[in-house]
């Protein structure tokens, strides 16, 4: 299965904040001070132009985070074109060979995030990278269940700064566990 394009993570996201704003409950909070500016500030504009505005920021505001994300995708080394021949990779797209399965360049890492945190593999693996500041290529293979996902980063420095940036923080007010799968985190 393709790990989904950046504009597939937008889509999902954007009506992730359209559940999340018509299930927001609006019977208090400070808000409510600004109301009688905000309805003088919006009392000559038009019910659809209002949804149409919020849709176009937020929809925006995730596009732009996404719009140069690379795609995460592996492919062969070689493509078929549409008569099914096979053609190479035009020069300077090699793709770096990977040592997948916990061993060997890659240290196999266990984080307590996965699918119900409303995580994909693409916006974990970028979730993770903005965190570490790291590159998406000392990552290799992700497996991501319900309730936690298993991702590999390149042995050594790579890894540990992962986990010294991940490991301790919050996410949705909960603390984020990242370790080595092998000594001390949870097993498949």
């Amino acid at each position: 299965m393709d790990i989904p394009s950046g504009k597939d993570v937008c889509r999902k996201q954007f009506f992730h904040f359209i559940e999340k704003m018509l299930l927001t409950d609006i019977s208090h909070g400070e808000y409510e001070t600004y109301l009688p500016i905000l309805k003088e500030k919006f009392a000559h504009v038009e019910k659809e132009e209002i949804l149409q505005k919020v849709a176009a920021l937020e929809f925006d505001r995730f596009l732009k985070y996404y719009e140069n994300a690379a795609d995460l995708n592996l492919r062969d080394e070689r493509k078929s074109d549409r008569r099914g021949e096979r053609t190479e990779r035009p020069a300077g797209r090699e793709r770096k060979e990977k040592n997948f399965g916990g061993s060997g360049n890659y240290q196999r890492l266990f984080v307590n995030l996965g699918t119900k945190d409303g995580f994909y593999k693409a916006s974990f693996l970028q979730f993770i990278l903005d965190m570490s500041e790291l590159k998406k290529d000392v990552l290799g293979k992700i497996d991501m269940k319900e309730m936690n996902s298993w991702v590999e980063v390149e042995s050594g420095g790579a890894a540990k700064k992962m986990i010294k940036a991940v490991d301790g923080k919050n996410y949705r007010g909960r603390k984020i566990r990242m370790n080595d799968a092998n000594t001390g985190g949870g097993r498949k």
